[in-house]
């Protein structure tokens, strides 16, 4: 499943109109509200310093009963409504991502959580599988507030959780919208419907809802709604409202549905830092090549080790995007040569985290070794598993059982894949897995 959506938030270009009926009874003036809360959002706008909070995604996909064709839409929302057996969702997989996401004047950046940069190229060269959405972090206020929407309806008075609430509602055509899907190959905007909840009390954004019902066939969905719960944050110096948690609901053509909940954690300012090289064709004055610094450390490809976590891992809780740490069992050597002894660090990143709730339960997960010590130093480490004692061991095996084996997903290629049955498992400590170092152009499954 490759459906995203994105918005993008190019400056301010225009000032909001009120279209606002008056509700009986009720104890403040839409339109006097509207233009504080207006007023308060872009005040913080132009205040708040860029920041960056730590972005758990937990992805829930949900299946038919039974298996369905592609349909058309139109008639997937309406058995949406009034399900027959065969239609009945039931909860299939669950995965995870943990992510570092920072709000600059550009937009959105991310990178998996704890790396060492932000990835200017956008979601998808961190997130190559599953729903994923950007907006969710800071940009659907700025879209909603200053760019997008040309009139909001007073629709009523609301209560939520004793919190006495005015609801309004926006419509925005699709030549005025920066809302865009996943078309196949490339982004394409779509029109799109909302509604936000203000507290007419503290001029604050409490929730906001927005909903895509009629995509284009070739965005692979039928439907999006994403809801926003937001808070005051206080980063910088400055208060700004900041969501606490997102939803995001998909309905697929073939009857499947997926959520995406959103929360963040750990929010604070963020300082971009750049560092420029310069590439010397000759050694600087005062320096010989006796004396110049020795070329970055490699580990040469087609190499086998064995690794072994030195803390578990608990599916649970983990996601996508977390650090996990082993050692090598055995020296890793090349030819005759030591490269690192028995017991050096091995770095990496896990890069999936799935369970599966439907016949037969297990876990999935992906590992993506990135480091390796060597003489006090981090080398950069490219390994893929190794399938060969796997595959000697079912030879020898009265059984004659053969060997399944799971292939990477887009974006895994320098990964591992492990299968585990049952549910809320935890991968032990001592666990013990064969590799392969590989270059960094060499695709996973091309073992020798």
């Amino acid at each position: 499943m490759g459906y995203r959506t994105a918005l993008t938030t190019p400056g301010r270009l225009l000032v909001l109109a009120l279209s606002a009926g008056l509700a009986a009874g009720a104890d403040h003036d839409p339109a006097e509200v509207l233009r504080r809360v207006t007023a308060k959002v872009l005040a913080a706008r132009e205040r708040i310093p860029d920041y960056t909070c730590v972005e758990t995604v937990t992805r829930e996909y949900w299946r038919p009963a039974a298996a369905t064709l592609r349909q058309p839409c139109a008639r997937v929302l309406v058995e949406r409504q009034h399900p027959g057996l065969a239609m009945v969702l039931r909860d299939a997989v669950t995965d995870r991502l943990r992510l570092d996401v920072a709000m600059v004047n550009r937009g959105e950046i991310f990178s998996w959580v704890g790396a060492s940069k932000f990835d200017d190229a956008g979601i998808d060269d961190v997130v190559h599988n599953g729903p994923i959405a950007t907006g969710a972090f800071g940009a659907y206020l700025v879209v909603v507030f200053e760019q997008d929407p040309r009139t909001f309806t007073f629709e009523k008075n609301t209560v939520s959780e004793g919190r006495s609430l005015m609801e309004y509602s926006f419509d925005v055509a699709v030549v005025q919208s920066r809302y865009k899907l996943w078309a196949g190959g490339s982004w394409v905007y779509v029109a799109y419907s909302g509604t936000i909840q203000v507290d007419p009390d503290t001029d604050e954004v409490v929730r906001m809802t927005v909903r895509i019902a009629e995509p284009p066939p070739a965005t692979n969905v039928c439907m999006t709604t994403t809801t926003l719960d937001f808070g005051m944050a206080h980063i910088g110096g400055v208060f700004f409202p900041l969501p606490t948690r997102t939803r995001q609901w998909f309905v697929l053509p073939d009857g499947e549905e997926a959520e995406n909940t959103t929360g963040f954690a750990n929010c604070r300012e963020y300082k971009g830092e750049s560092t420029i090289c310069f590439v010397e064709t000759a050694p600087a004055a005062g320096r010989t090549l006796e004396n110049a610094p020795p070329p970055p450390l490699s580990v040469p490809a087609n190499l086998r080790f064995t690794l072994e976590l030195t803390a578990p891992i608990p599916a649970d809780t983990a996601a996508a995007g977390d650090p996990f740490a082993g050692r090598l069992v055995a020296p890793l050597r090349d030819g005759k040569r030591t490269l690192a002894p028995a017991g050096s660090l091995v770095e990496g990143r896990l890069v999936r985290v799935q369970s599966f709730h439907v016949p037969p339960l297990e876990v999935i997960l992906a590992l993506k070794p990135e480091h390796l010590e060597i003489g006090g130093s981090k080398v950069p480490l490219a390994a893929v598993r190794d399938w060969t004692q796997a595959v000697l061991a079912a030879r020898s095996s009265k059984r004659k059982a053969g060997v399944k084996i799971l292939l990477p997903l887009k974006g895994e290629e320098q990964a591992g894949v492990f299968q585990f049955a049952g549910q809320h498992v935890a991968v032990r400590k001592g666990f013990r897995s064969d590799w392969r170092t590989v270059t960094a152009r060499e695709p996973a499954g091309t073992g020798r």
